[in-house]
């Protein structure tokens, strides 16, 4: 896995040691003598991962973590910070500046690649979400596809107690205003818990059993439920070799046992905070996408999916070799509609027609907004008659109920004209469909409205 990573440090033998160690990994290493040039090089570079020195003349490197976390241009840039005295209190402050991580000098090896590869997929994953939801703010869904704020639902952390741990609920619930539940291995597994689908895990690791305390990591990060989960592993003190594999295993963060409650309460908040981030951008290009092929006013599929949706069913109709029916229905005088009553009216009719349609086809059927006052229908593995009997079904559902309309006193009937064709399997192309129902629905006007015609082909 490439990258890019910054190595601040104010001695030269520290960053060459750095520097050598990674690029044989094949990283690509930017160097820093001082906290200015390291927020100058993060700013033009856009390096992966900063390795940031805490310890420095002038601007120390809590210092330059906070600026490059308050900077919206570097503040998704992971920070490890590196510091030979790493005790609680310089631990704290650093954490809370947004530091991911605090590793000794020396640095060792294992530790340092294996935070160095956890952080590189985390950023990868949120870079692309974060790209993903630029397209939807340049396709002009920013608006509209901004998800709905999630703070104000309380957090859930889930605590899976491990024997021999002693359990950290207590003190987190103190330190804490998220919800705080402590759970057994197997309820996690089962989803049988308070909060199904939790902010956060926090597993605990009996010394004599860490590789029960992986598996369930790998288990747990692998299902639906808790995949987007954030995971923090309690390992025995001083266990770097088990620290290296949570995070190689998927876990976001680990803590020694023992490590100050304080401590584990930031990192808990960090993670939490991040994985909402991650939530909001996930929900953000999920909207995007949702708006980008479903047509606002009816909430049916707009004509930009139908038709490569369409695509596939005849592919599908030619694999099974089963024919399906392709129907364009067409409402009657719809613009009268609107030079009497209102576009406002108009709007209420495309809405009450749209629903009436699907609810009287199956899961399974395609139903769009072709475009105006026009709707398109695919119906997979229906041959003539079952075509014959829908097509009257979405007829009469439209024409036998008049609707009632805004600041109209009197209901008002409205009807559907309807054009079908049949797609035989590997025999007609999509656009040869298109022609032949867009023609029937043409004999269907031309011969009084509120009625169903087949295409010559199909009879």
């Amino acid at each position: 896995m490439s990258g890019r990573i910054l190595v601040v440090d104010d001695v030269a033998t520290n960053r060459v040691v750095l520097r050598a160690k990674l690029a044989e990994a094949f990283y690509d290493v930017l160097q820093a003598e001082d906290g200015e040039t390291a927020l100058a090089v993060a700013r033009r570079d856009r390096p992966d991962i900063v390795l940031l020195d805490a310890v420095m003349p002038g601007l120390d490197g809590f210092a330059v973590c906070a600026r490059l976390k308050a900077d919206p241009a570097t503040r998704h840039i992971p920070v490890v910070m590196l510091t030979a005295e790493l005790d609680s209190a310089a631990r704290l402050r650093g954490l809370e500046a947004g530091a991911d991580d605090f590793l000794a000098k020396p640095v060792a090896d294992q530790a340092l690649f294996a935070r160095v590869r956890n952080l590189l997929r985390e950023k990868t994953i949120v870079d692309e979400l974060r790209l993903r939801a630029q397209t939807c703010r340049a396709l002009g869904l920013e608006e509209d596809a901004a998800p709905a704020p999630v703070a104000g639902r309380p957090a859930a952390v889930q605590i899976v107690k491990a024997d021999g741990i002693p359990a950290s609920a207590a003190a987190l619930r103190r330190l804490l205003t998220e919800r705080v539940d402590v759970v057994d291995a197997r309820a996690a597994l089962s989803g049988r818990t308070p909060s199904a689908r939790p902010d956060l895990v926090l597993i605990g690791m009996d010394p004599g059993r860490k590789a029960a305390a992986l598996d369930l990591l790998s288990e747990l990060r692998a299902r639906p439920a808790t995949r987007h989960s954030a995971f923090i592993l309690i390992v025995p003190d001083g266990d770097i070799a088990t620290a290296a594999a949570a995070l190689d295993l998927g876990a976001n963060d680990y803590v020694f046992a023992g490590s100050d409650p304080h401590e584990l309460a930031v990192r808990v908040r960090s993670q939490i905070r991040r994985k909402r981030y991650s939530d909001r951008l996930r929900a953000s290009v999920q909207d995007g996408l949702r708006l980008a092929v479903i047509d606002p006013l009816t909430g049916l599929y707009n004509r930009r999916y139908a038709l490569t949706h369409l695509n596939r069913i005849a592919l599908r109709a030619a694999e099974t070799g089963k024919i399906f029916t392709l129907m364009l229905l067409d409402i009657d005088r719809f613009k009268q509609i609107n030079d009497r009553f209102g576009h406002m009216a108009g709007d209420a009719v495309l809405a009450e027609v749209a629903a009436r349609l699907r609810d009287n086809l199956r899961g399974e059927d395609l139903l769009s907004r072709h475009g105006g006052e026009e709707f398109m229908a695919a119906l997979p593995d229906t041959g003539l008659d079952a075509a014959r009997i829908a097509a009257e079904r979405l007829r009469k559902t439209v024409a036998a109920t008049p609707f009632r309309l805004p600041g109209v006193e009197m209901p008002f009937p409205v009807t559907l004209s309807v054009g079908v064709a049949l797609g035989h399997p590997g025999r007609d192309e999509v656009t040869t469909l298109l022609r032949e129902a867009d023609s029937a629905l043409y004999a269907s006007k031309s011969g009084g409205r509120n009625l169903v015609r087949f295409a010559a082909s199909a009879a």
